[in-house]
């Protein structure tokens, strides 16, 4: 057969052709829907800046550290909340059926070791430091949060006799207060929360504030600060000050324990 034969020109390379043209077509076609979606992209993309959605990588990074932050301080607040848990007066007392007794005087060793200490420091410790709870009923319905309030009272006052303010006093106000992420979740945690007024000179009460919220060392207790008010006694003693404080004890749930196999 030669190349030159009609059958071959219009049997083999006309079809052929034909081929080729549809292909290229098709691939024109592609091409501008390829570059009509870039469009798109980059229009889509200049929304997103102009509304504040800009997909960057730097954003992202922006993001993931801020995330990262709020996992740091979800694992701090979840070690305060375990922290307290663990202190003996709780630990110790929380599987045991309350004994008014066993906690009076437990509370009265407390209160005898704080004024020897507070009388060394020089710091004038309120009779009534460790009588004022949220709780001072002979049979309270939750015994644990009792025993958590005495150990909040104890360690706020200790931390005022770490301080060597001048004065110490517990405030009637205290409260314990239920955490949840919503009216029907569980209790994420419950906040022990206490009052207490300081007088004393000006880096003494700083160092108070420090104390409640950083710990005097290392294994301290940590509280949240909910509120604080700071006033100076006057030009007749410029150097006095005054702190009056509500803090918060983080103390996690009390275990669920379940029906006896």
């Amino acid at each position: 057969m030669r190349f030159s034969s009609p059958r071959l020109l219009w049997f083999g390379l006309v079809p052929a052709a034909l081929v080729l043209v549809a292909v290229w077509l098709l691939f024109l076609s592609l091409a501008r829907r390829e570059a009509g979606l870039g469009r798109e992209v980059v229009e889509l993309r200049g929304a997103l800046a102009a509304e504040g959605f800009e997909p960057s990588v730097d954003a992202l990074s922006r993001r993931a550290e801020v995330v990262r932050r709020e996992l740091t301080e979800l694992r701090e607040f979840v070690a305060r909340a375990e922290r307290l848990g663990r202190d003996p007066l709780v630990s110790d007392h929380e599987d045991r059926p309350f004994q008014l007794i066993e906690f009076e005087r437990e509370r009265a060793d407390i209160a005898s070791a704080a004024r020897a200490r507070a009388a060394e420091a020089g710091v004038k410790l309120d009779p009534n430091a460790f009588e004022v709870l949220a709780d001072n009923s002979e049979r309270p319905s939750q015994p644990r949060r009792r025993w958590a309030q005495l150990a909040v009272a104890r360690e706020v006052a200790a931390r005022a006799i770490a301080a060597k303010v001048l004065a110490y006093e517990a405030l009637p106000v205290p409260a314990v207060r239920e955490v949840r992420a919503d009216k029907t979740s569980p209790v994420l945690v419950e906040q022990i929360l206490f009052s207490a007024r300081v007088t004393g000179e000006s880096a003494r009460v700083q160092d108070f504030i420090e104390y409640l919220a950083l710990g005097a060392t290392a294994d301290d207790l940590r509280f949240v600060i909910e509120h604080l008010v700071l006033r100076k006694d006057g030009t007749a003693a410029p150097d006095l000050a005054s702190a009056t404080v509500v803090v918060a004890g983080l103390l996690s749930p009390s275990p669920v324990v379940g029906p006896a196999p």
